[in-house]
């Protein structure tokens, strides 16, 4: 499919946000001069929320050859929330629509999970879950359109890491994809016959 000139907005707002939020984070601490160094940061434990915005693609495979394969340029965001019982473990849950928009249509794919957070480092997160995912065709003309896939089984797998640590919050570079499984094996090679995915690049801010 074409370029979706859309997509370029949030990118340019993430990037943005980014810039700002590092400038800010570091302005600070080079003006103190010379010193004993900033308190240590406090260990991330109990609740965390927050939200993400990610630039990447929705990509489908069908094993069938039938219509959905192919790459769709997409922009989303996630909501989240977190619960760290250990500094280095904890378990969340995820709600992340990635969407694709192009001459009045907007394709939509949703991936929610709930799953485990592992942080072998104090800046470093890999997050693992399982859950469901759902399609959403629309239309939007006088009459207007609409149809949704049923929803199916999926899992959604990440990795963060720090770049900005406030006292109450975090700001994350996140790479991550969900996957949704939407045809059973009816070919009988041990796959789903329909693959819908999500793949992202983003930041995720966190307040905990």
């Amino acid at each position: 499919m074409s370029p979706v000139p859309r997509l370029a907005s949030p990118i340019i707002t993430l990037g943005a946000t980014l810039a700002l939020t590092l400038t800010l984070g570091v302005a600070p601490a080079a003006a103190q001069g010379p010193g004993p160094g900033p308190a240590p940061s406090p260990e991330r434990l109990g609740w965390e929320l927050g939200f993400g915005l990610y630039g990447g693609e929705i990509n489908c495979e069908n094993e069938n050859g039938d219509f959905c394969d192919g790459v769709t340029e997409a922009g989303g965001f996630d909501l989240h929330a977190n619960y760290f019982f250990r500094p280095d473990l904890g378990v969340f849950i995820d709600v992340w629509p990635m969407i694709h928009t192009e001459n009045n249509w907007t394709f939509t794919h949703t991936v929610a999970a709930v799953g485990l957070k592992y942080r072998p480092a104090p800046i470093f997160t890999l997050s693992a879950g399982v859950g469901s995912a759902q399609a959403r065709l629309r239309y939007d003309n006088v009459l207007g359109f609409e149809a949704r896939s049923d929803t199916v089984p999926a899992i959604l797998l990440g990795a963060a890491i720090e770049v900005v640590r406030g006292r109450r919050f975090a700001i994350d570079l996140q790479a991550r994809v969900g996957v949704g499984f939407y045809e059973e094996d009816q070919n009988g090679n041990g796959e789903p016959d329909i693959v819908g995915r999500n793949l992202g690049l983003g930041a995720a801010f966190t307040w905990f």
